[in-house]
């Protein structure tokens, strides 16, 4: 299908030397990290392709990756169960790197920290940036980013593998989900469930929250993308139209559209408002496992974000915006 909305942009083939299974974009600027099963962080100038340097500090694989809100800290999980924070400098506009060793490394103990997360909970004076990481026992751990302390342990109450972990922008909630086809919003403050939802039929690979924090969509293993309602708790509706599982999908920063990525190598884009698939990009030969829109810092307003896909091929493509 030719695009209307995204154009093939930059391509980085044999970006890593294995899989790459995420991708995450410094809030504000042109710049992607990812990761995946060959051990290495790499952070990308979007613009041109130039690898703008690597993060590695283990020989085990990298099941999670994080940017935080700031743009100055990368997270990482890797299958030795250990997150590590690294610092960033931010002072140019690529996000040059700024150390060879995290600052901070939380061993979380045995599938403590498949996936984790930075949380930033905004309070009066100001905000404070703790981690919080998924299980395989159905609970979400919360860290201190300081000293890597455990503070907090929410718990879903059913004994499942977590791979799936989201954030709110506002700080407010998580959402999890994992093995089984329910998904588990938690309001952090409260400490407790704020909602569930249950529409899949099979294991959900990803959970994203929109921009506003008042939507999240989900992939999963059932070929659906589904839209939620976390204010309320109520399903929105369901996307089909990927021939395989679907292993990631995001809400873009102005919530028209969402991207996703499958099993079927293919990224499709989806708006919201019609409820139905807009185009579909075939540049990956292998699984799609990330997909990711370019957003915005509290500085740095991005009024046509790129999108990025990375996937089994070991390659990271961007896509490039068409309309104003």
């Amino acid at each position: 299908m030719s695009s209307a909305l995204y154009a093939s942009g930059v391509s980085v083939d044999q970006a890593h030397e294995d899989d790459i299974w995420h991708a995450k974009w410094f809030p504000g600027k042109n710049t992607l990290a990812t990761a995946g099963s060959d051990e290495v962080v790499k952070i990308w100038d979007a613009k041109s392709g130039d690898c703008l340097g690597s993060l590695k500090d283990s020989d085990f694989a990298v099941t999670s990756l994080d940017v935080n809100a700031q743009g100055t800290r990368v997270l990482t999980s890797s299958m030795d169960n250990k997150m590590r924070i690294w610092n960033i400098d931010n002072s140019s506009s690529s996000g040059s790197l700024a150390t060879a060793k995290p600052a901070l490394t939380i061993d979380a103990g045995p599938i403590n920290a498949w996936k984790s997360r930075f949380v930033r909970i905004v309070g009066e004076d100001g905000y404070k940036e703790v981690v919080a990481s998924s299980t395989n026992c159905g609970t979400i751990k919360l860290w201190s980013s300081v000293d890597g302390r455990k503070i907090q342990e929410l718990n879903t109450s059913r004994p499942n593998f977590i791979y799936a972990l989201a954030v709110s922008p506002d700080g407010k909630k998580i959402a999890c989900a994992g093995v089984g086809s329910h998904i588990y919003v938690f309001d952090i403050e409260a400490g407790a469930l704020s909602c569930t939802f249950s529409g899949h039929s099979d294991n959900v690979r990803s959970v994203s929250f929109s921009a506003d924090s008042s939507l999240l969509v989900t992939a999963s293993d059932d070929k659906q993308i589904q839209l939620h309602d976390v204010r309320s708790g109520s399903a929105i509706m369901s996307l089909s139209g990927h021939q395989s599982w679907v292993l990631s999908a995001e809400i873009h920063p102005d919530g028209q559209y969402i991207a996703s990525g499958s099993l079927d190598t293919k990224v499709k884009i989806w708006d919201i408002a019609q409820r139905k698939c807009m185009e579909t990009h075939s540049q990956h030969s292998q699984a799609v496992w990330d997909v990711a829109w370019q957003h915005s810092s509290d500085e740095v307003v991005t009024m046509r974000p790129m999108l990025a896909s990375v996937g089994e091929d070991s390659s990271v493509k961007f896509y490039d915006p068409l309309l104003a």
